[in-house]
């Protein structure tokens, strides 16, 4: 029987308000993850999150604020990045006491994928330390060594 492939998934809880989570992932990302064409605010905006030559572009699908935002992959240079040309990412935001939850699943990126050992690194690299510093100090972490390939 064949290996059912997961998408990648990953959770967070940090201190601090759902506004400001949703903020970091739609006005603030070029402060946690890498330099942004712009500030995202509604359905249909779209942005390119640029790492020197590389870069992805987003558009916006569904924007419901303090709660949830989703992205879809529309562009990705060099051919690396193209793996995740139709992916879509769901960013959920859950406020739990104090806490808040941040969540992010991203269909298409599975294990046969060429990119997924760096972009497995990566994601777990901004999200648990430059995304999260972010939210609890205001500054992120901009140095992820890519691992090998």
């Amino acid at each position: 029987m064949p290996k059912k492939l997961e998408n990648y998934t990953l959770e967070i809880a940090v201190k601090g308000s759902a506004s400001k989570a949703f903020t970091a992932l739609s006005q603030h990302v070029h402060l946690w993850w890498g330099a942004t064409t712009n500030a995202t605010s509604n359905v249909g905006d779209e942005f390119t999150v640029s790492f020197g030559d590389a870069n992805w572009s987003f558009r916006v699908t569904d924007f419901v604020a303090n709660a949830k935002i989703t992205w879809e992959c529309i562009g990705g240079n060099p051919d690396f990045n193209a793996e995740w040309i139709g992916d879509t990412l769901y960013w959920t935001i859950e406020q739990i006491g104090d806490t808040v939850k941040i969540s992010l699943v991203q269909v298409g990126l599975t294990p046969d994928m060429n990119c997924y050992d760096i972009c497995n690194a990566g994601w777990n690299f901004f999200i648990t330390n430059s995304l999260q510093a972010f939210l609890e100090t205001g500054v992120g972490n901009f140095n992820f060594t890519t691992p090998s390939m």
